[in-house]
């Protein structure tokens, strides 16, 4: 009965005790494993590997509660190097199913065999069976209506398993694993297969081959990986796999880690494609925090969360994503509305005429570099055209057109491409921010009149405790009485940002991130003002202010995103504007 209530803490569903025999195996030193299932591992589990298998004197103290061969003296808890180590794992799988080993180590001319029926044991005995170990499960929970009620359809049990053969999978190179199930192969890897090759067994040859390599040493910390393209980002994290000295862990702040690493190349709320395995001395971590052992403790949180972010950031802005094909979003002088090019007029070869505010309007070009809303509408006898240049894949052809005062539409080679003119402008503010802090301090501009705000004692104290950072950002901060905040200057390049509501993002900020460091402060307020900064959605920009913005925006580092992760540019093919009208199935 004791073994049975523990089993509860171990075995869920088959998948566990998948996850569990198998790193047996690769603790026994297997560079093959076979996973046979039948209805989806709750009627059957086989498990073969080769292994240094167990002596026959073993056997019985293997299927024993707390009986491990893996830890010596009550010191190897603080440094476990093994994937299993707590001996709970064969105890509690025996006591809810029928359990059969037959194992086979070196150097015995014999193997032998145990069977354990839902805690009854029998054996040992002679058996036969070829080196290594071979363990089957049957009839998983039979004998526990209240637990077998529990587990879902065959199909449902079998992706389960699939998922945690397909991690260890990932996670050790050197073993080669073989799944199938009622006869039918699932998976086979060899154990000679590379990283990239597991990825593409695991997540598909196409996603595999657009992966990118991480690499990363951070002390005691190294970093190894591959992380997919945004394009490839979900709204969950299944396909967020993470690894701790071979181990397979979900741990919250980990994902937060990546999460926000990721979050200027992926949607808002979505996580990429991610295979990433952490290496740190075994001394450095607690993994006995939980039976299943997929959650563990740092010593250094901060060494680790911040390796992972900078490896993600690092990687992902010097990659290929970072900015998309079509070419520079502006860039270069402009030819003058009298000298466009051949190609363009070819395809347009009539003028188009303006609109009025807010259903859509056709920019001539301009010099001025300025990016604040004017409300005087575009000139009716100027040239109705922008063209930009264009960038070593493309061919701007046509003229840029705003939307509803929000989106901005071009004609480009194979298609049509749509700006978010609020997003790029977030974009543009954030990335000079960053150029300007990384010289010194952002530039500052002092109010004519301080800005006065009314806060709490406690958020007083907050903000001036960070008012240094601030100060670095280009927000001047000071205590004005007890309950009042000052604000003396703001970045000279964001004239829209209004002082007040810079300072309830700050204070948000200084909330949420009271034990971070400065730099993460910094990095926080940067997004939140470059978003402060920018045009907004329906404002209406004149020639001038237009082909300022576009300008900024050619010969970014990332483009893709804005500052929180939502698209700066869009590209409809021609066969996406086809299948809209029909014209293609």
């Amino acid at each position: 009965m004791v073994d049975q209530i523990a089993a509860g803490e171990v075995v869920e569903r088959p998948a566990n005790v998948v996850k569990e025999l198998v790193e047996n195996a690769i603790d026994a030193g297997a560079t093959r494993i076979e996973i046979l299932l039948r209805e989806g591992g709750a009627r059957r589990i086989e498990i073969r590997d080769n292994g240094q298998g167990i002596l026959e004197e073993d056997l019985l103290l293997a299927v024993r509660s707390h009986a491990t061969s893996k830890l010596r003296e009550p010191g190897d808890l603080e440094a476990v190097a093994s994937l299993g180590f707590r001996g709970e794992a064969l105890a509690s799988i025996a006591s809810v199913s029928r359990l059969e080993i037959v194992s086979l180590p070196p150097g015995q001319k014999d193997a032998a065999g145990l069977k354990v029926d839902f805690g009854r044991v029998d054996g040992p005995r002679a058996a036969a069976g070829s080196p290594g170990t071979r363990i089957v499960v049957e009839d998983l929970f039979a004998q526990l209506p209240a637990r077998l009620k529990f587990l879902k359809r065959a199909s449902t049990e079998l992706s389960h398993c699939t998922a945690w053969v397909e991690r260890l999978a990932l996670a050790h190179e050197g073993v080669g694993f073989r799944l199938e199930h009622e006869g039918r192969q699932l998976l086979e890897i060899a154990a000679d297969a590379d990283l990239d090759a597991r990825c593409a067994s695991v997540y598909g040859s196409g996603l595999a081959g657009r992966m990118l390599p991480i690499e990363r040493e951070s002390g005691p910390l190294s970093l190894c990986g591959r992380i997919g393209p945004p394009e490839s980002a979900r709204r969950d994290a299944r396909r967020v796999d993470l690894f701790l000295n071979g181990r397979w862990v979900r741990d919250p702040r980990l994902l937060r880690a990546v999460r926000e690493g990721v979050r200027e190349f992926v949607p808002i709320g979505h996580y990429p494609t991610l295979c990433l395995a952490l290496a740190i001395p075994p001394d450095r971590v607690d993994v006995n925090v939980h039976p299943q052992k997929t959650e563990v403790r740092f010593r250094d949180e901060r060494l680790v969360f911040g390796a992972v972010l900078r490896a993600l950031q690092e990687t992902l802005a010097s990659s290929r994503w970072s900015t998309r094909s079509l070419g520079p979003i502006g860039g270069g002088d402009a030819p003058s509305p009298g000298g466009l090019g051949t190609s363009a007029r070819s395809s347009f070869p009539g003028s188009l005429p303006s609109t009025r505010p807010g259903s859509g309007s056709a920019f001539p070009s301009g010099s001025g570099g300025a990016d604040f809303v004017r409300e005087s509408a575009p000139d009716p006898d100027a040239a109705p055209r922008l063209p930009l240049q264009s960038g070593p894949e493309t061919q701007v052809v046509g003229p840029v057109l705003a939307v509803a005062n929000t989106f901005l539409v071009r004609e480009v080679q194979g298609g049509m491409e749509i700006i978010d003119q609020h997003a790029l402008h977030e974009r543009v503010n954030l990335e000079e921010l960053r150029r300007e802090l990384q010289q010194g301090k952002v530039v500052a501009q002092p109010l004519l009149v301080p800005s006065l705000v009314d806060v709490g004692r406690a958020e007083l104290d907050l903000l001036v405790r960070r008012a240094e950072v601030f100060t670095q950002l280009g927000v001047e901060i000071e205590a004005f009485g007890e309950t009042t905040v000052a604000i003396r200057t703001v970045p000279a390049r964001l004239t829209r940002l209004v002082p007040e509501k810079l300072v309830r993002d700050l204070l948000a900020i200084a909330e949420e991130n009271k034990t971070a460091t400065a730099d993460r402060i910094a990095e926080e307020a940067l997004h939140s003002m470059a978003c402060r900064g920018a045009v907004m959605a329906g404002d209406r920009l004149d020639a001038d202010a237009l082909e300022g913005l576009l300008k900024r925006g050619a010969g970014l580092p990332q483009d893709r995103t804005c500052a929180h992760g939502r698209p700066v540019r869009v590209f409809l093919t021609l066969e996406d504007l086809e299948k809209a009208f029909y014209r293609r199935v």
